[in-house]
């Protein structure tokens, strides 16, 4: 009978580890980092990239197509290039401007390719809220993970969880 009590209080203790340190997690939105430069002397959002200047946005809103508001990101953007032409109403000075510019988007924006990295030439629409489009030479990356590659939040907590655990059992 006491051999069941330690069982059911090391069980307890577990299904605690669980919601403490995984629930939280699970119900994060994707975080991206969200920075663009235009300047070579600005080393803001260049690579290699600093996310001391550049904090990660935790649960990084976007536009989706077609849709009034923000909503959660389901991928972070990396765009790097030079820009070849300009239509509608931006900024001609930009012309010939290498830009390096990371965000959130909701929209697989990369659909069309069926692939998470592309280089050459594609065309950005209503880039930074502007009517028209930019063309760019450069390269292009989308992940759907928090930060593209920065953190682990749920490796930490789960090796967390699994220390705790044990020690938790050890000392029982």
């Amino acid at each position: 009978m006491l051999s069941n009590i330690q069982y059911w209080e090391q069980f307890s203790v577990f299904i605690l580890y669980i919601f403490v340190l995984i629930e939280p997690i699970s119900s994060q939105g994707l975080a991206c980092y969200k920075c663009m430069t235009t300047n070579p002397n600005d080393d803001g959002c260049r690579d290699p990239f600093s996310s001391l200047i550049n904090p990660v946005q935790i649960n990084c809103q976007a536009t989706a197509m077609g849709k009034n508001g923000t909503f959660p990101a389901r991928f972070c953007v990396k765009i790097s290039g030079r820009i070849l032409s300009i239509d509608g109403d931006a900024n001609v000075s930009y012309l010939n401007t290498v830009i390096y510019y990371r965000t959130c988007v909701v929209d697989n924006i990369m659909e069309s390719t069926k692939l998470l990295e592309t280089s050459g030439n594609f065309r950005l629409k209503g880039f930074q809220d502007w009517n028209g489009s930019i063309r760019l030479q450069g390269f292009m990356s989308l992940c759907a993970y928090d930060g593209c590659n920065k953190a682990q939040n749920l490796k930490l907590s789960l090796s967390i969880m699994i220390i705790g655990l044990l020690l938790t059992i050890y000392y029982y």
